[in-house]
């Protein structure tokens, strides 16, 4: 996945560090959307608002639910045989 940042949004480690509390109040004031540290030139973290966490936490969640979904869809017909989720989801390589 690439993702793109504007050059406001990058700071470098020590200057996180510095001003993390400038850092924090630009997120939770919505002057910026994300902070990308970077640490010797390397992308390290990205901090974002709670609000955005929780919104992709949610999609995430979601997309998850539908993988399953597919899953015991997909394999409902198998002849009549009933296959219990902890076994399916051990079949599909998925720690449960």
């Amino acid at each position: 996945m690439n993702a793109s940042f504007k050059r406001d949004e990058i700071i470098s480690s020590t200057d996180a560090a510095k001003n993390f509390g400038r850092v924090v109040s630009d997120l939770a004031n919505h002057k910026k959307e994300k902070t990308v540290i970077v640490k010797n030139n390397e992308i390290t973290a990205v901090i974002l608002s709670v609000d955005d966490y929780e919104y992709m936490a949610d999609i995430v969640n979601f997309v998850e639910h539908l993988e399953v979904f597919d899953m015991v869809t997909s394999k409902k017909n198998r002849r009549g045989k009933k296959i219990l989720l902890d076994d399916l989801l051990k079949e599909e390589g998925i720690a449960v």
